[in-house]
This record gives C-alpha cells, structure tokens and sequence, in this order.
C-alpha cells in the first residue's frame, strides 16, 4: 500500500491530521439525503508519462468497473458492495454497468449509494479506489501490474523483485524513491548509517540491545515511535461447537492473558489495549465495560486450549504458553503461515488464533466489521462468527451518524458489548517505529499503517557524517 500511494491517487485523501482532503477531486457536495455525492475533478492532473493525458470523470468510473469487475478478481471488490447503487448487480453479471456511477461532464461524476453512509468518504482514500489509466490497464491486462500507470506524483522506473524498487518524478524536491529491502534489521541499520538509505521501518530485540550500547546514534538517526490504528488480539470461535462457545471460559482467559505485562515482558514498542477499538477513536472508556477481577481458571483447565498463529509470533506465544503454565493450564502452539492459517480460520478448524486489525481510514467502523453478523466468514472479516441484535443496530446507527462525536458515543457503546461477550481478547496496539535520518524532512508520522504519503518529503544537503 505504501509504494502504491506514490503511484496513484484517489478522489481523496487525508492532511497531516488525518482529516478528509480533496486530492483528485477538487470539491465535492453531498445531496441533503446523504445518498447522493457530486465531485468536482481537478483539471491538472495528467497521468505519469502521459503529461497530456488528463483526468476525466470516465477514468474514474473505469477505474470503479474494473475494481467490481469479477474477471479482475480483486480482494477488495467488496469495498462498496451495498454501498455504491447497482455494485452488487454488476459483481453478479446481473448489469452490463454501476447503476450509481453518473458521468456529468468531462470533471464532474455523480456518485449514488444504496443508503446513506457518512464514512463513504474515508472509503475513497483507500488504495482499491485509485484511479488507473484506462487505455493502458485495458492493453496490458495482467502485465499492468508491472507497468503501472497512475496520476501519483511518482511513475514505476524499476524493479527488481524482491530486493529493489526505483520510482521516479520529474518534478520536485526529491526526484527518485528507491525502496530496499533486507533480511534483517541489523542491515537495514548498517545501510542507514552507510548512508546507503535515509529510513527503515520496524525494530526487534537484536536491533534495540544494539542502539542501548551507545546514544551517539541519536545525533544523526530519529527515532520515530507512532501509535498505530490498529489492535493485536486473540480471535475465538464462539459457535455452539467451540470450547469458547462457554462466555465463562472466554472471560476467564481473557482476565488471565490481559493482566500479563506483554510490554515490558517481549520489549514491545506499544499501547497494552484494554479495548479492541484503538482508544484514540472512542468517545470515553468510562461506560466499557471490564473483565471480572475474580476469575474462575478451572474452566480453562477443563479444555484443550490450542492456539494457532503465524511464526513471526513465535515469541509472544511461547511468552503466553509459559504465563499460562504457572496456573496449571496446558495451551499447545501450532504455527500456519498467513494463507495457510486464514483458510483454516475460515473454514473453522481452528478454534484459538492470533490475529491483526489495522485500519484502512482513522473511524471505530473499520473495526465493528469484525462483529456485523451479515460479515461471518467466508463472506467477510467476521471470524469469531460473533452475532448480536445490538451489536448490529449500532453498526447501522454509525452509518448514518454524521456528527462524528455522536459516532464515537456509539463506538464505545459497542466496545461495551464487545468486552462484555468477549469474542476477542485485546493484546496490544502497536506503534510504527521508524529510524529516519535526521536530513530527511517532512517525513510523515501517520496513525494510519496504511498510510505513507511521501509526496513532501525532502532531503538536506550531504554533509551530516556519522
């Protein structure tokens, strides 16, 4: 998602804040009933390599049928499924087009939804909604993966799969993005202080022990740590056929694994999450509820606790293996790589995991996905296969809430509901960490994980030598 932002654009974006900005669009207006939007291109932007080629209200919605096109088989097809007007029909072979697409001119396209959606905004920020160059995306098919054309501020220049990629700008304050990749951390780190990068993402023990030895880093190198909108947590099958069908046994593991110091235990560079919404989206933890203090831990003695997670987790889940030992109680690990382990979560072969959410725009929604009852896997990201009325009428009550304090009113009634059935357990919420060189400027420190605009980014004159 990173490098795809220098490439393309949406209609819209966010500022430094993470407020909704134009970008492709220059305005727009929403119709009184909240189901009808109007934007208004702008007139200036040309394609990368195709500097006479400008953008057109019919890119866009191109750009939209080749998204729900089912031959492009793209994961996020479901974006606007029951949201855009004739999305489903058209996804279903059932219409030749979007019924809510409208072209009104060449730089103004009318967007009609199914209902009203106050969050449809955030929707077009997110990568699946950029707009590609129809004429090529139509003539290269599947090889426009590797020429891509967009109107980002960056085109493709070169790529060597796995190890490099160089994007290019002919105008600007920095010319050429090369993104690198490394096996570990400590090469990203002797890279950096080589002068061979300016920025490296992440960090992990061997990395922090190193920098403890010696601060002189700290005159040339930034260390960025950036709360992220996004929760670690374990996931739990409740069907009626799961050990954790019982909401006594989730509870009792939840209280359990929630008073562990997983920070400062693992060396974690993060938030320890006492709800699963990222609190910075929630109105006031005054009315979530809390785990019981008093636990009943022979519940879990009773049952086979078997947890399954990617092996990037390893740690964690030999930390959880260890701490749950000490009460008398027996959690098997067993290890999946990603596909491997979403298909079983799927399926519902697995009754314990570990899970990720991070958000695609900064809204508490992204996160109630994962309990709408009309979400069960394999339709959606709902994997505890988690169904409550309440639950479901506070999802459609956010949709049509446009007064933003009101949604996160809403959002933390619904965090309530969460910690109160327990169909997840909150582990932490993650921060980005970053090492910028102290040349770079304007790096962006976003919440978003997704989001790494690095359109305004500059560099200082060489000359800062370690």
């Amino acid at each position: 998602m990173w490098l795809v932002q220098q490439l393309f654009r949406g209609l819209v974006g966010y500022d430094s804040e993470m407020r909704l900005v134009p970008d492709a669009a220059s305005r727009w207006e929403v119709s009184a009933d909240g189901q009808t939007y109007r934007f208004y291109l702008r007139t200036d932007l040309t394609y990368a390599r195709h500097p006479h080629r400008h953008l057109r209200a019919r890119d866009v919605v191109y750009s939209w049928h080749r998204l729900a096109n089912p031959r492009s088989a793209s994961p996020g097809s479901y974006l606007f499924r029951g949201i855009i007007k004739g999305w489903a029909e058209y996804e279903q072979g059932k219409a030749s087009t979007i019924a809510g697409l409208r072209i009104l001119s060449d730089s103004v396209l009318e967007v009609q939804l199914e209902k009203p959606y106050a969050l449809f905004l955030h929707l077009l920020t997110v990568p699946y909604a950029a707009i590609v160059l129809p004429e090529a995306a139509e003539s290269l098919g599947r090889a426009f993966a590797y020429a891509p054309v967009g109107l980002g501020d960056f085109y493709l220049l070169h790529e060597e799969r796995g190890r490099l990629l160089v994007l290019k700008r002919d105008t600007g304050a920095v010319r050429k993005l090369v993104f690198r990749w490394y096996a570990n951390r400590l090469w990203a780190w002797e890279a950096l202080k080589r002068g061979e990068i300016d920025a490296f993402e992440g960090t992990d023990r061997a990395l922090e022990y190193l920098l403890a030895q010696n601060n002189d880093w700290k005159r040339f190198v930034e260390r960025l740590s950036i709360p992220q909108v996004g929760t670690e947590y374990l996931g739990m099958d409740i069907r009626s056929e799961s050990p954790f069908a019982d909401r006594a046994v989730r509870h009792a593991l939840r209280a359990l694994i929630q008073r562990l110091p997983l920070k400062e235990a693992l060396g974690l560079d993060c938030t320890p999450a006492s709800s699963f919404i990222p609190p910075p989206l929630l109105d006031t933890l005054k009315v979530a509820m809390k785990s019981p203090p008093s636990i009943d831990l022979s519940v879990l003695r009773k049952i086979n606790l078997t947890l399954y997670a990617s092996p990037a987790f390893r740690e964690l889940c030999e930390y959880l293996q260890t701490a749950l030992a000490r009460e008398g109680i027996t959690l098997h690990v067993e290890y999946l790589l990603g596909p491997s382990l979403r298909e079983q979560i799927a399926k519902g072969t697995i009754h314990l995991w570990k899970g990720s959410w991070l958000a695609d725009f900064p809204e508490g929604e992204n996160f109630l996905i994962l309990f709408e009852s009309s979400q069960q896997v394999p339709v959606g990201p709902n994997t505890t296969r988690f169904a409550h009325p309440l639950m479901d009428s506070l999802i459609h009550q956010v949709r049509r809430t446009t007064d933003e304090k009101q949604r996160r009113f809403l959002y933390t009634r619904a965090e309530s509901l969460i910690t109160a059935e327990a169909p997840v357990i909150p582990l932490y919420h993650a921060h980005g960490v970053w090492f910028v060189h102290k040349r770079v400027r304007n790096f962006p420190r976003s919440r978003l994980p997704v989001w790494l605009p690095l359109r305004e980014v500059k560099l200082e004159p060489q000359g800062m030598e370690w």
